[in-house]
């Protein structure tokens, strides 16, 4: 049934044209038939043309008739219908909301965040840096001296020091000093040290030459001093040079 009012609804300006040019169709014929009835002689004619004429009125009724229910239809039933239709549609969904009840989600309860709590870390002091201190140069330890001459000018340059003596050996130096006067050469043994013996000297002075010679043959064997004596001309004496030497055994 809706079907059938919906498609009266959507055709209705089809079917009021179409009513509409029927109508003037048959307004037309009753002109004609009134016409044909005015001019009618004889009375059969006349009953022929006012039987049409009525023919054409029930028909001129019925469209009119046809006219108003397309009308009713589409302005009238169908929105009833139709108003109905989703009425009875969305009563459930109602009754449903209403009969069905609706929980309300509660907040979500937050969490609470464990801060871990960094404890402060003794803090290292640096250790000291170790500074490299420049050790002083290690200065070289002079020479051992050929012999001990603090005095300049009174000086044994061979032998040296602490020489093993084997054989006749020349003395050599210098012994050359303000107001000279002379020169002399002593040995004393170790065991004797203060107790010196003359053998050789001179009374012209000498620089960097033979001073004298010392034989070990007239000594026994041991350690024994030498040593420089240089006089000047009041009979003084700077401190004398002196060199330790060794006289081998036979």
């Amino acid at each position: 049934m809706t079907v059938f009012l919906q498609f009266l609804a959507d055709n209705a300006r089809v079917l009021y044209s179409a009513v509409a040019l029927t109508s003037i169709y048959f307004l037309y014929r009753a002109l004609i038939l009134r016409n044909e009835r005015r001019s009618a002689i004889f009375p059969l004619e006349r009953e022929m043309a006012m039987t049409r004429l009525y023919h054409l009125f029930g028909v001129a009724v019925t469209l009119l008739l046809i006219l108003a229910g397309v009308w009713a239809a589409s302005n009238l039933l169908l929105p009833e219908i139709t108003t109905g239709e989703l009425t009875g549609t969305s009563t459930p969904d109602v009754l449903e909301l209403i009969s069905t009840p609706t929980s309300t989600p509660l907040p979500p309860t937050a969490t609470p965040t464990v801060t871990a709590t960094l404890k402060p870390r003794p803090t290292r002091r640096p250790a000291p840096i170790k500074q490299n201190t420049p050790s002083p140069p290690t200065v070289a330890p002079p020479p051992p001296s050929s012999s001990s001459c603090p005095t300049q000018g009174v000086i044994i340059t061979t032998p040296g020091m602490g020489q093993t003596l084997t054989g006749p050996v020349p003395i050599t130096g210098t012994a050359n000093i303000a107001a000279f006067q002379f020169y002399k050469l002593e040995w004393s043994s170790a065991g004797a040290p203060n107790d010196w013996h003359w053998f050789a000297g001179a009374e012209t002075p000498v620089t960097n030459g033979v001073l004298g010679t010392f034989n070990p043959a007239l000594v026994p064997p041991g350690a024994y001093n030498l040593r420089l004596v240089v006089v000047d001309t009041t009979g003084n004496f700077p401190q004398p040079c002196s060199v330790r030497v060794i006289v081998p055994g036979s």
